[in-house]
């Protein structure tokens, strides 16, 4: 019996790594993905909106938000 997995090409995809989670993000239950470079930039915009929008209730962590900021711009740019 023969299937095809969803996504998988036959090609090994180079994982991208992720920035860890900060304090705040495991407190709050926040998952991260990761494995190819478009899922690893996806869940940077993802988290980058959810701690703006903590900040902006008073909560979160400001130098998280900066550094999943800056790995965002790196990855767009490599």
């Amino acid at each position: 019996m023969a299937f095809k997995m969803k996504g998988f090409s036959g090609f090994k995809q180079k994982e991208e790594k992720q920035v860890p989670l900060s304090t705040y993000e495991r407190k709050k239950g926040t998952k991260m993905t990761g494995g190819s470079k478009a899922e690893v930039i996806n869940d940077l915009e993802d988290r980058i909106e959810f701690l703006q929008s903590d900040l902006k209730e008073g909560k979160g962590d400001i130098a998280q938000l900066k550094i999943l900021k800056a790995r965002l711009a790196k990855m767009k740019t490599s």
